[in-house]
């Protein structure tokens, strides 16, 4: 079993740039010994009859076809653009 420990809780906040308060990692320390717990509750289970599941969706996805449909209405696809200009779309410049 991982030991989780204060040198743990601050090996974790170093590598996630983060700075907490002692209050902060005792919860966290508390936390994640409550997780682990569970795991090993679920570690007891006798799953011995069970066959593995690589996915909980047993059907496949129902793939459209691909196929090419024409739009014609240029119009309705500029107006979901907030800016226009003389017929166009404004979008922001990019600045190399």
């Amino acid at each position: 079993m991982i030991k989780i420990d204060e040198g743990l809780i601050k090996h974790l906040e170093s590598l996630a740039r983060l700075q907490l308060s002692d209050e902060q990692r005792k919860s966290i320390e508390k936390d994640m010994r409550e997780i682990l717990s569970y795991m090993e509750l679920l570690n007891e289970v006798d799953v011995s009859g069970v066959e593995p599941m690589y996915t909980p969706i047993e059907s496949s996805a129902q793939l459209r076809c691909d196929e090419v449909k024409p739009f014609e209405d240029v119009e309705a696809i500029k107006m979901n653009f907030p800016k226009r200009k003389d017929g166009h779309i404004v979008v922001p410049g990019i600045h190399a």
